[in-house]
């Protein structure tokens, strides 16, 4: 399906390989020893679930029970089917541009090797939808407002498929982006958005100066995709204030 699982715990392997063992789990996990992690993402309870795309934009963060499967299948668009991890022996150059993200090397060699191997043939049609896809969720990300993980996605995505189809529909939604005062605007805001929702919210007092910035933020965005976000990050600071009040 192109849904990875990789599980983080803080424990340490005494703990964690006993319950990996016994409970059979089957997918990869990691170390957060001193939960950097746990602090950047801002989690305050466990279990905790993060959704990321294909291009690294987190997506939704919530309890797992809350995770549908109506939001992974939205979420993988563009990720490919056949893990990188078997893309070994005639692919290791494919795979070695592929996680540099260089796209259009990267089919480049699997053109190559399709020439002798099916390999070739299979890794080049995933990379081709890969591209595709992307780049069509970006414009559509730009459609509904979404204009700060578009230009993110569009500006990560812009060097790695020089020469390809999509090139010119990558440049023109960059384009697009800094030449409308409108979707400038909104990028400013969501950017700032990003930077009000990292800050910790230990008192009540940080919960008020939070509010204070997301409603001189909201000025102007009111009725918008950009003020549907803020307005979002402005009820959940709410409600963390309300529960510090109990």
């Amino acid at each position: 399906m192109g849904l990875s699982i990789v599980g983080v715990t803080s424990e340490g392997e005494s703990q964690t390989e006993p319950w990996v063992e016994s409970k059979g789990a089957r997918y990869a996990y990691a170390y957060d020893r001193g939960g950097k992690l746990q602090k950047a993402l801002g989690v305050s309870g466990i279990p905790n679930a993060v959704l990321v795309d294909p291009s690294g934009t987190i997506l939704w963060q919530g309890h797992p029970s809350s995770l549908t499967n109506a939001l992974v299948e939205e979420a993988i668009k563009g990720s490919i089917t056949t893990p990188v991890y078997e893309w070994g022996g005639s692919a290791k150059g494919i795979k070695k541009a592929f996680l540099k993200g260089n796209f259009a090397k990267a089919l480049k060699e699997a053109d190559k090797l399709a020439e002798d191997e099916e390999l070739g043939t299979e890794i080049g049609v995933m990379l081709r939808k890969m591209v595709a896809d992307r780049v069509a969720s970006y414009e559509a990300d730009l459609e509904r407002g979404d204009v700060l993980k578009a230009y993110d996605g569009a500006k990560a995505l812009a060097s790695g498929i020089k020469g390809l189809p999509e090139e010119e529909r990558i440049s023109a939604l960059l384009k697009a982006i800094s030449k409308d005062k409108a979707h400038k605007a909104a990028l400013k805001a969501q950017t700032k958005l990003i930077e009000i929702s990292a800050l910790e919210l230990r008192r009540k007092k940080d919960c008020d100066e939070s509010i204070k910035q997301l409603e001189k933020l909201m000025k102007g965005f009111e009725g918008t995709r950009t003020g549907d976000l803020i307005g979002e990050v402005l009820k959940s600071v709410q409600v963390k204030k309300g529960k510090m009040a109990r």
